[in-house]
């Protein structure tokens, strides 16, 4: 894992250097993962191009947070593959859920890989990244903050090219980073604002994450969910290793 620094663009890493549990290691500038690019610089998006090869850009977001803050991805190919359909409280980031109950985060993780709706757009999303063609340049997929529905393809994606669980939880940790000075500034304004000490930790836990969360989701995927739920062959994951490891 690499962390890349730009500042229109949070939560930006590169899977570059990771290794796999046979030894082998994840090629930079392929894999790229970030937050939304809604407020990305045009300096930003080319420093990505010309550094990173940014080729192709996939957004996991629903039409609603797309249509609030659309992606600036300069030439870049975008593809919108929504993992979630409609807004979902304590996950999406459309302006209709800020007053709406927040849900426990591990439980609706545990929903979320076991959706078949959310199934079919994890297959999208990672048919897209299984077939890009790294020669020409690397993928990079967001949702709004980097941390639930980014975080979860992230997994998958780690573990498709082999990567122990140990090292896809410190990639999934490493949002807190980012995230936890801002979720701070939003709970103490919500403190200050409304005094409900409840709706503030709310609204903080909807912006860092949490180990129990990415584990309740691997208790409710089970053994082989990429081959199992997802539909794909042994051959498929094979073929993405040889594009992405060295």
């Amino acid at each position: 894992m690499i962390i890349l620094h730009c500042e229109s663009i949070p939560n930006l890493r590169d899977f570059g250097n990771t290794v796999t549990a046979d030894g082998r290691r994840i090629r930079k500038d392929c894999l790229l993962r970030s937050a939304h690019l809604g407020n990305a610089s045009e300096e930003d998006i080319r420093y990505l191009q010309r550094e990173h090869r940014l080729r192709t850009v996939i957004d996991l977001r629903t039409g609603g947070e797309r249509e609030e803050e659309p992606d600036r991805a300069g030439s870049c190919l975008v593809l919108n593959i929504p993992i979630i359909e409609s807004f979902e409280a304590g996950i999406t980031h459309e302006s209709t859920t800020e007053n709406m109950p927040f849900p426990d985060l591990a439980t609706l993780y545990r929903k979320i890989v076991q959706d078949k709706g959310c199934q079919m757009g994890f297959r999208k999303v990672l048919r897209a990244c299984f077939e890009n063609d790294y020669e020409s340049g690397s993928v990079l997929w967001h949702c709004s903050e980097g941390k639930d529905r980014c975080g979860l393809t992230a997994a998958l994606l780690l573990e498709a090219l082999g990567v122990e669980k140990d090292k896809i939880m410190e990639d999934y940790l490493e949002t807190n980073t980012t995230n936890i000075p801002k979720a701070e500034k939003i709970r103490d304004r919500e403190m200050q604002q409304s005094g409900e000490a409840v709706r503030a930790q709310c609204l903080y836990q909807a912006y860092v994450v949490d180990e129990r969360y990415l584990k309740n989701a691997w208790d409710a995927m089970g053994e082989h969910y990429l081959t199992r739920c997802l539909g794909f062959s042994d051959e498929d994951l094979q073929r993405f290793r040889d594009k992405v490891l060295e």
